[in-house]
This record gives C-alpha cells, sequence and structure tokens, in this order.
C-alpha cells in the first residue's frame, strides 16, 4: 500500500473572470463538474480563450489526464479525451512513474473508491474533500504486469456493462415509441381516451414518518421502502434499512402487489418517479416521502399503465407545474397528486400495451453476460487482490 501523493502529481484550475468576453467562447474547451457525464470527456459545455487561459488561474490538462472532482459530485473519474482546461473544482492527476504504476489501473481503483471519497465530503450545503485527504489514500500497488491484467479485465467488464446499458436505453426508447403509437401524445390526448380524477380511481396514501415514537413494547421492525429504492421505473432493492414502527403503522403502510409507488420530491425532471410494487419483499411498508396508490377496480385500470401514464410527460409536466421547488429541489403532495387526471383507454387495449412491455423486460434481463451492480463487486475484488 502507498499514499496516493507519493505516486502522482496533482494539478488544480481555476475560472476565467466572467465579466471580460475577450476570455470566453473561445477555441480551447473548458471543464467543469457539469461535464462529468462519463467516464471519457471529449467536449465541454464551455470553452475559453488563450487570454483566458494566462489571465486566470486554470492550466491546459494534456490528452490522457485523469481528473477528479474534489467539489461536487464527488467520486466521479474522467479522462481527458482531448487537451483542455479545467476550473478549480477539478483536479487533474499526473502519473509520475509510469514503470511504478499504470494509469489506467490507477484511475479504475479512483473509481472503485468513489462511494467512500463521496461519503467523506464535508460541507453544509456542497460536499468537498481537501487534497490531503486525496493525497492521503492509500493505493495497494501490485508488479506492473499485474496492474495491466486488472485494468484491461475492468476495461473488458466495463465495455459489456456499457454495452447493456445502451440496449436497455433503446429498449426504454421502443417502448416509448410503442407508447405513442398505441395511445398518442400522453399531454394532448389527440385519441381522446377517457381522462379521470387520479382519487376516484385509486387511494392515494402517505407512509409512516421516520423518527416517530413508538411507546416501549408496542413496536414492531419491519423493511420499508425510503426515496433511494424507488427510482424511475425500477426499484432498487440493494439497500433494505428497517424501521421500527406500531402495529397501526405497519397496518395502514403495508404495501400490498399492484401498489404503486411514487418519491414525493426530490429533482424537478424526477418528480412522481416511481414503479409497480410485486410482493419483492415480505411485510414491506414505505415511509411518509413515499406514496402508494392503490387502484380501486383492478378490471378497469391495470397499475402497470396507470404507472406509464403518471411516469409519462403528462405526468412530468403536472407535477412541475403544481410542485413547489426550492433549491433545485422539487415536492409534491397528497393532494395535488390525487387531483392528477390519467387518461383510461380500453382495458384490451391496456393488456396488449402491457404485453409488449412484459417482452421487453424479459429481453432487458436477458441482454449482455453481467448484471450491471456486479461491475462494482468485480472492482471491489480487484483491488483487494481477489480477482
Amino acid at each position: 500500500m502507498v499514499k496516493l501523493g507519493d505516486l502522482v502529481t496533482i494539478k488544480g484550475g481555476g475560472t476565467p473572470s466572467k465579466k471580460v468576453e475577450a476570455y470566453w467562447n473561445g477555441g480551447i474547451p473548458w471543464a467543469s463538474v457539469k461535464d462529468l457525464k462519463s467516464r471519457e470527456l471529449y467536449a465541454t459545455e464551455d470553452s475559453i480563450t488563450q487570454l483566458g487561459v494566462e489571465k486566470s488561474a486554470t492550466n491546459v490538462i494534456p490528452r490522457g489526464t485523469i481528473i477528479v472532482p474534489t467539489r461536487m459530485a464527488l467520486g466521479k473519474v474522467a479522462i481527458t479525451g482531448c487537451e483542455m482546461a479545467i476550473n478549480q473544482d477539478l483536479k487533474a492527476i499526473f502519473i509520475n512513474d509510469a514503470q511504478v504504476i499504470d494509469r489506467d489501473y490507477f484511475a479504475r481503483f479512483l473509481e472503485s473508491k468513489a462511494n467512500y471519497i463521496e461519503s467523506e465530503g464535508k460541507g453544509a450545503t456542497v460536499k468537498g474533500i481537501t487534497l490531503e485527504f486525496l493525497r492521503d489514500i492509500d493505493v495497494p500497488l501490485p508488479p506492473l504486469e499485474e496492474q495491466k491484467r486488472i485494468a484491461a479485465i475492468l476495461d473488458k467488464a466495463d465495455a459489456i456493462r456499457r454495452k447493456r446499458k445502451q440496449a436497455i436505453q433503446l429498449a426504454d426508447d421502443f417502448l416509448r415509441a410503442v407508447f405513442l403509437d398505441m395511445f398518442g401524445d400522453p399531454v394532448t390526448n389527440p385519441k381522446g381516451w377517457d381522462e379521470c380524477v387520479l382519487k376516484d380511481i385509486a387511494d392515494v396514501r402517505s407512509g409512516v414518518t421516520k423518527g416517530k415514537k413508538v411507546p416501549e413494547g408496542q413496536g414492531i421492525s419491519l423493511p420499508y421502502m425510503r426515496v433511494a429504492n424507488v427510482q424511475d421505473g425500477y426499484l432498487d432493492l440493494s439497500s433494505i434499512q428497517d424501521i421500527t414502527v406500531t402495529k397501526k403503522d405497519a397496518e395502514k403502510c403495508k404495501l400490498i402487489r399492484g401498489d404503486i409507488l411514487l418519491t414525493e420530491g426530490g429533482d424537478p425532471d424526477k418528480l412522481g418517479r416511481g414503479h409497480v410494487w410485486n410482493d419483492e419483499i415480505e411485510n414491506c411498508i414505505h415511509q411518509n416521502h413515499i406514496f402508494s396508490v392503490r387502484i380501486k377496480n383492478t378490471s378497469a385500470v391495470r397499475a402497470e399503465f396507470l404507472s406509464a401514464v403518471i411516469s409519462s410527460q403528462r405526468g412530468k409536466r403536472y407535477f412541475l407545474k403544481v410542485g413547489k421547488q426550492t433549491t433545485g429541489i422539487a415536492t409534491i403532495n397528497k393532494t395535488v397528486l390525487s387531483e392528477f387526471c390519467p387518461f383510461i383507454p380500453p382495458i384490451d387495449m391496456q393488456d396488449k400495451y402491457l404485453k409488449i412491455v412484459t417482452k421487453v423486460a424479459a429481453m432487458k434481463n436477458s441482454t449482455g453476460d453481467m448484471k450491471l451492480e456486479l461491475f462494482g463487486s468485480l472492482s471491489q475484488k480487484a483491488f483487494s487482490g481477489q480477482l
């Protein structure tokens, strides 16, 4: 194990004054945290001039350099695909001796430490790490050939993971196209499907409040759904926590097959994200930041179809319109959710669409040779000498 600071040289960046037009919109890409959308960084939203470089603290970084953020987006790692400048929230990492540590191995190691780096961020609103913290990270240092072997294995695994993500994205795009073809634009409802108010066809329920005091001897411990578990179109069940509640709350908030789980708040573009519960966990309940929508007449409305309408542009635009927004976070309450107006086509049309959804879901589950979540496990094994 060798300290990171003994293996690399770290160089920071800066921002030219926004008040001087001559510093901006030049031929030099200028990277900030918002550009870290993929592992390889080829393009940036902003660019600066040579004068902007000379008149600021930024540095122009060569192609093939590892960069990491030390403020916001902690844990991300990128490699520059071209020569570019960086701002003060990014740090460029240069290998001191390529005969001691391989660049690709080192980049994969940093990726494996993403959760740790993120958890160590300090700050009331915006989390950051210090250069001292970064330099003090212990790096496992096997022989160079072993480093290259590990990097090659992880590169291949990552390529499989990316292909799987692309296949899943294509499948999702296909389903959106099928939905539009069968039912028309969900916002304008051009085919004139019957519309109704959500509270007329379903019961909207809030969950149990976390931290609520339970009289001694009257509580029971149950697994529960948190905001982190309910994603846009799927449930993330990789980390399930328990909560102690009264028997009354346990009964009131118990989930049953067919409940649609929806989040109360989050990023504005993800308001009302959710998925249908299919009894994945026995005796599971949900917290108060998750709504459950329980259909009253399942012979007229299918939960999976209603969930698709809610997550369509029809639902997203409605939630953005009625949601309360503060500092980049938006929330909805039970009342406004209950007033949402979905359209409900005939049941045979719903079932026809859901048959296609089922086939596509089966394809998505079988695509690729590796589950997406297994890459992290493989990475952890690689840097603990188990690969």
